[in-house]
């Protein structure tokens, strides 16, 4: 087994765990649908957080032939798929019976997307960092857009403001995912 397989191994264990706590909610979702009071914004959210964590996987594939490997390149790079997997957990509240999705989702905003930051921001130097890449990469386009977001998303609870950058987020994060899939490949 090469290394970029062994550290694959668990990147790939973490971003399916955050990929099964996302499906575990939405089931559970399901399941108390009838108590439960939806919120559109929170519901994108989730779409977005699962978009994140298939683009952190898909775009990992790079690495394998990153020419070398570091204990310190390895925590790195678990460092998104771990703020992604906190950030999925933190989307839905503990119990869902009776659960309004639009107040939980605002007592949640100032939590998740600062951790959404931090995820940009590793996922942004970790090549730089770990491999001495440059910052100025095409898979980098899309943090200052996305950092900004963030930063306000998590200092407002204004309805309006999250309700125009929830979208807008997470079409960015669709562009970038698709422009770096095209430039790749």
């Amino acid at each position: 087994m090469e290394l970029f397989e062994f550290v694959m191994v668990l990147v790939s264990i973490i971003v399916g765990l955050g990929i099964a706590t996302l499906l575990t909610g939405v089931a559970n979702l399901l399941r108390a649908r009838g108590t439960v009071r939806l919120y559109w914004v929170h519901s994108l959210a989730v779409a977005l957080v699962f978009l994140a964590h298939a683009q952190v996987w898909w775009e990992s594939w790079d690495l394998n032939s990153a020419p070398q490997w570091s204990f310190g390149g390895l925590l790195m790079m678990l460092g998104s798929p771990i703020c992604l997997f906190l950030i999925s957990h933190l989307l839905f509240p503990e119990t869902l019976r009776d659960a309004d999705l639009s107040e939980y989702y605002f007592e949640m905003a100032r939590v998740v997307w600062p951790i959404g930051a931090m995820a940009t921001l590793i996922g942004t130097f970790f090549r730089p960092v770990a491999f001495g890449s440059s910052i100025l990469e095409t898979g980098n386009l899309a943090t200052i857009p996305t950092l900004l977001l963030c930063f306000v998303l998590a200092s407002t609870s204004a309805r309006r403001i999250h309700s125009v950058l929830v979208p807008t987020i997470f079409l960015v994060i669709l562009l970038d995912t698709v422009l770096v899939t095209a430039v790749q490949g």
